[in-house]
């Protein structure tokens, strides 16, 4: 932004000062002087025309009065005189009187007895209107107009202008009636009598119209035309003023406007006389009276702006020199600030400003002193800061490391240990079907029991991984919550009374839009880990209301945890000082887990805890999923699930895995031809092995995954091929593989009879599915 010098501000201030002030008083002073300027020109145009119908009903009566004077000079009342002497008389009348055009006697019969020229002697005229009205007082008729035959333009003219009459009588009674027309001469007469003198100085138009608003005389392009103005309006109603109007043909005027109100005996005709004006003439001294201010004005700015810079020169010169003695100071050169003259604010300035530059340079120099101290203290304390980074980014490598190789080492861990587990999880139920009574049923039910355990371990990590994977999905139902409290309390109950312990249930007949399993997973997690650390007391698991909203409690009687325990519990492998009372601590994951499912599902635990006084779990449960009933169940009794019958292909690279997993299905019932290599599988296959599914590992550690190979074999084969998938391995990238194939897969160690369920499942899909693909086949 280019700046601007303090000279031309204040000279730009004081002139627009100047100019805004010359503005307002100029705008002010002319708008009265318009107005009032207006006002006068209006009233005078009115007023000329209230003389004007003045004169013209002064005139009217005039005629009148020599008509009257007519009757004595011609002797009609003695009845002295002949017609032709009668005739003589009124002629020599009409001759003294040129503006008649005609002048009768009509005696009280009708009849015409005398006229000028003889024109119309002997006729009758009882019902023309000046000779009725004659007989009563005198009369004077209104203008007569018709139209002139040949007039090239077809205009309406004036030509016997108006009758007159008087009536005659003597003593006794009424003779007759003397009647006159007055001619379209006396027309201009009475217009040039009008404006008189002022004809040449005024460019105004005379306009009279009858009361039927019809213009009896004016301006050609009106003459004989009906008119209805604002003026006109105003004039019937009694009114003499002016009007601002538009005329017929676009153009404006000022028209000033009054009524003809009679003259002494004589009533008047009630004519209407308007003087108009074009507006821009009739206006013409207001604009120069306009352009007059505005000329002065600009005068009178121009003189300002000229004085406020001869102003602003004197009052920015002393603050020029101080700034230009400033300036030199920022470039470094060694200068003094000048003494000015002028005003005192000014040399007020001066003083201040070289004291303050006698502290700067004093603070100047101690300020160096201090930034060479400053600086050798920045160099030691960056040199520190340096080294420690070097540390902190040693050690974050370190970390990192230390974590990608326990990832590392779990993910391998996990693999090789769930192998012999599930073959184990196979052999302890092959054992279980072989072994009836005595204390070897007791020992393998305890070993499927310690397996069961160890199951649950490597569930913990597969859901941790799951959830790192993002592969859990929510799927909400409406879900009862008294049967899920139900189902969590036969177990719970059960390993309660083994350790000595209470446990108490308090079920509410809520119905909850949720995921069902997720919940219950939720909940006895929590009870889990209650019953691992009461060693006395009991547990209790209850539905329950509190501060108007609705929660799942476990309360237990344990040794309780300290403040600073509550987040860190719902850590990944976290586990406290005190060690469970049960067969395993377990890994640490149960209340992470939870934790991480009520955020899945919209929920929240909360945790109040006393140390030595026991502890409280709520899952606070989101008000807008409560509904009101559930949905009833079907009554269809499903039968238990089996799998017998079958040709079934088991596909894995563990001996062991193929003999345990073979054996339970050929316990069942089925013919099972297990294999350890893809290859060998594959050239079954080709060869022509009819299975109708089969059960592969999904690390064969081959070039292909068991899921590689089954989608391979039946595009080879051109038929699908149902499959279950085992997994060891339970990595976020072998999860989100398997989740995005489609086929149905499980975990190792999976439960036997969760395998036979599965199996079932696809078995009874494919050949769904074969149907359907035949039935298009033939419809083909």
């Amino acid at each position: 932004m280019r700046r601007v010098s303090l000279k031309v501000l204040i000279a730009a201030a004081i002139s627009l000062v100047s100019l805004l002030l010359t503005a307002a008083v100029s705008y002010v002073i002319a708008r009265d002087a318009v107005n009032r300027l207006e006002m006068q020109i209006g009233r005078s145009l009115a007023l000329l025309a209230d003389e004007m119908q003045d004169k013209l009903d002064r005139a009217m009566f005039e005629r009148l009065q020599s008509l009257d004077d007519m009757t004595e000079i011609a002797r009609i009342p003695a009845n002295t005189e002949t017609p032709d002497s009668l005739r003589a008389s009124l002629e020599r009348f009409q001759a003294a009187y040129a503006d008649y055009s005609w002048v009768g006697y009509a005696k009280r019969d009708g009849t015409i007895e005398s006229a000028t020229g003889g024109v119309h002697e002997g006729d009758n005229v009882k019902n023309e209107a000046w000779f009725k009205e004659g007989l009563e007082e005198p009369y004077v008729g209104d203008v007569k107009i018709h139209r002139r035959e040949g007039d090239p333009q077809d205009k309406q003219k004036v030509s016997d202008f108006i009758d007159l009459s008087v009536p005659v009588s003597n003593d006794e009674e009424t003779l007759g009636v003397l009647g006159a027309t007055l001619s379209a001469d006396w027309a201009e007469e009475v217009k040039d009598t009008l404006l008189g003198s002022m004809k040449s100085s005024i460019p105004a138009d005379v306009i009279v119209l009858n009361e039927a608003r019809q213009v009896l005389f004016g301006p050609d392009d009106i003459a004989g035309k009906t008119l209805d103005l604002p003026s006109i309006r105003g004039a019937r109603a009694g009114i003499a003023g002016f009007a601002i109007e538009q005329w017929p043909g676009g153009r404006p005027y000022v028209t000033g406007f009054s009524k003809s109100d009679g003259y002494r005996s004589y009533p008047g005709l009630h004519w209407i006389v308007l003087v108009r004006e074009d507006q821009k003439l009739a206006f013409e001294p207001v604009r120069s009276l306009q352009r007059n201010i505005l000329i002065w004005g600009a005068l009178f700015s121009a003189l300002a702006a000229l004085l406020s810079w001869a102003l602003a020169s004197q009052l920015s010169r002393p603050l020029l020199q101080l700034a230009d003695a400033a300036e030199g100071l920022r470039r470094g050169r060694q200068v003094n600030f000048p003494a000015v003259d002028g005003y005192d604010e000014a040399r007020v300035l001066a003083l201040s400003l070289r004291s303050m530059l006698a502290e700067l340079t004093a603070q100047r120099a101690s300020l160096a002193a201090a930034n060479q101290t400053l600086e050798s203290q920045v160099r030691e304390r960056t040199q520190r800061l340096a080294e420690q980074n070097v540390g902190l980014e040693r050690a974050k490598a370190e970390a990192e490391q230390a974590t990608e190789a326990k990832s590392r080492f779990l993910a391998a861990a996990s693999h090789d240990l769930r192998q012999p587990l599930h073959a184990l999880t196979l052999f302890a139920r092959a054992l279980s079907r072989r072994v009836q009574a005595g204390e070897a049923t007791t020992l393998v039910a305890q070993m499927e029991e310690g397996l069961h355990g160890l199951k649950g371990m490597f569930d913990a990590l597969l859901n941790v991984s799951r959830l790192d994977a993002k592969l859990i999905e929510p799927t909400k139902v409406p879900t009862s919550i008294a049967e899920i409290i139900e189902r969590v309390s036969v177990g719970s109950k059960v390993e309660a009374e083994q350790n000595g312990l209470r446990f108490l249930s308090h079920p509410k007949d809520w119905t909850l839009e949720t995921d069902p399993a997720l919940l219950e997973t939720m909940i006895r997690n929590l009870v889990s880990n209650a019953l691992k650390f009461t060693k006395r007391g009991g547990v209790v698991l209850a539905a329950r209301r509190r501060n108007g909203q609705r929660m799942i409690d476990v309360y237990d009687s344990g040794p309780g945890l300290s403040p600073e325990q509550h987040e860190m519990i719902f850590e990944e492998f976290a586990r406290t000082d005190r060690r469970a009372g049960g067969a395993n601590d377990g890994l640490g994951l149960g209340l992470s887990i939870a934790r991480r499912y009520a955020d899945l599902l919209g929920m929240r635990i909360i945790v109040c805890s006393r140390q030595q006084r026991g502890s409280r779990f709520s899952i606070v449960l989101p008000p807008e999923r409560i509904v009101e009933a559930l949905p009833e169940k079907s009554t269809t009794a499903k039968g238990e699930v089996d799998v017998h019958g079958f040709r079934i292909l088991v596909l894995d690279d563990d001996a062991l895995i193929v003999s345990a997993l073979s054996r339970d299905l050929r316990d069942r019932g089925n013919a099972v031809f297990g294999y350890q290599h893809a290859p060998d599988a594959a050239a079954a296959l080709s060869e022509g092995l009819a299975i109708d599914a089969a059960i592969l590992d999904f690390d064969l550690r081959d070039q292909e995954t068991g899921l590689e190979f089954i989608t391979r074999m039946s595009a080879e084969l051109e038929c699908f091929i149902p499959a279950v998938i085992l997994s060891g391995g339970t990595d976020s990238a072998t999860l989100a593989t398997l989740a995005k194939s489609g086929r149905p897969w499980l975990t190792k160690p999976a439960d036997p009879e969760l395998i036979v369920a599965t199996l079932n499942a696809v078995i009874k899909a494919g050949r769904v599915r074969t149907s359907e693909v035949e039935e298009r086949a033939s419809i083909d």
